[in-house]
This record gives structure tokens, C-alpha cells and sequence, in this order.
């Protein structure tokens, strides 16, 4: 179900299935972001968001407050990680985001990068990441050191924005509890190049860590 709530005066545009699944208190909850030039109608064309719904995962996927074809408002800020405290609030809104009530976070690109921020922000409230081709250009090494909590990193072997050999190999180094899978003849949208294939190991990486 697609909704709108405010915080700190914005308003974000979200979608979730919490509503319409009978979810216990404390049940993990997936959270979705998108790249620069998308949305989470992005998802919702893609068909995640109905492959984890019936799966019964509880879902959300949010509309970032940056990207050009979000619908949520926008806020310029210096970096991704001034953007965390935004995400407290909606999190806060949505009953998830806390130890209590941990998440997956999910994101390509900027999106990765707002994950990313949250989860180095947030550890305990953070079960995993899953990250396709993500934007790391605002963090420093010794930040990405931190991260101890899984990561799945998805690269398209054709990527041409963040190079698989420059970008996704090195970045595997830097994430200790990281593995790399690799979607051959997908692009930087790796996720919308091979859809089947994404939700393949999407599923069987919250097998893994749910």
C-alpha cells in the first residue's frame, strides 16, 4: 500500500505490506531504497515487493528525501550520513529501526549509500545489507571497517558507473562479513537487468540471515 507520512516537515512517500500481513511484534522487517535516477516504484514494477509479500516478509520501501524521480520532498544536505536522522524519524513512524525491532536494508547505488549510513549509525538495529553496486564516495575507509553486520554485494559485470574490478572487489575487502555475487551482461542497475536472477539471491540471503 502505497502512503505519505511527515516528519520534520517533510513529506515522504513510502509503500508497505505490514498493514495486510498479520506481522508478530519484533519480526524483522525489509526495508527497500533506490538509485539516483529511480523510485520505489522501481520495485514495485519489478515485482520485489509482491515475491517478498508473498513470502510473507514484512516490507517497506521508502522514497528518499534526494534522487531525481523520488515523490517524497526534497532536502539537500553536505553528506548521506546527515540524512540518518531523517530515516530515525520515518523508521520511528514505522514501529522498525531499533534493536527491538531490527531490519535488512536494501540499496543500489545512493541507496546503498543510505544504508550504508544507517548501518554504521545503527548497528544494532541492522541484521544485514544488501547492497548492488553502492555509491561509497562519502565514507571513509575506517567507517566501512565498521560494518560487522552481513553484506550481500550484488555488481553487474558490466557496470560502467562503479566498475566491478575497481569498485566491487576492493569494496569486499573493506566489509568483513561480506560476500560478492556477480550478474553477468547487467549493468549498474543490476537489479533491473536481471530481475529472476536478483530475487534468486536476495531470497536466499535472507534464508541465510533471518
Amino acid at each position: 500500500m502505497l502512503s505519505f507520512l511527515k516528519e520534520k516537515g517533510l513529506s515522504i512517500r513510502y509503500w508497505s505490506n505490514v498493514e495486510d500481513l498479520k506481522v508478530e511484534a519484533g519480526e524483522p522487517s525489509i526495508v527497500f531504497f533506490h538509485g539516483m535516477a529511480f523510485s520505489l516504484d522501481n520495485w514495485i514494477s519489478l515485482g520485489t515487493l509482491d515475491v517478498l509479500t508473498k513470502k510473507e516478509f514484512a516490507v517497506y520501501a521508502v522514497d528518499l528525501p534526494a534522487g531525481h524521480s523520488s515523490k517524497s520532498d526534497k532536502v539537500e544536505k553536505a553528506s548521506i550520513t546527515e540524512y540518518v536522522p531523517i530515516l530515525e524519524e520515518v523508521f520511528a513512524q514505522f514501529g522498525t529501526g531499533d534493536k527491538s525491532h531490527p531490519m535488512v536494508l536494501i540499496g543500489p547505488s545512493m541507496g546503498g549509500a543510505f544504508a550504508l549510513a544507517y548501518a554504521i549509525a545503527h548497528p544494532e538495529a541492522v541484521l544485514a545489507l544488501v547492497l548492488v553496486s553502492p555509491s561509497i564516495s562519502s565514507f571513509e575507509q575506517s567507517e566501512l571497517s565498521k560494518v560487522e553486520t552481513p553484506v550481500l554485494l550484488i555488481w553487474g559485470d558490466k557496470d560502467d558507473v562503479f566498475p566491478l574490478e575497481e569498485y566491487g572487489r576492493e569494496l569486499k575487502k573493506e566489509l568483513a562479513l561480506s560476500k560478492l555475487l556477480i550478474l553477468k551482461g547487467a549493468g549498474h542497475a543490476a537489479y533491473l537487468d536481471k530481475p529472476d536472477e536478483f530475487h534468486e539471491l536476495l531470497l536466499d540471503f535472507l534464508d541465510e540471515v533471518l
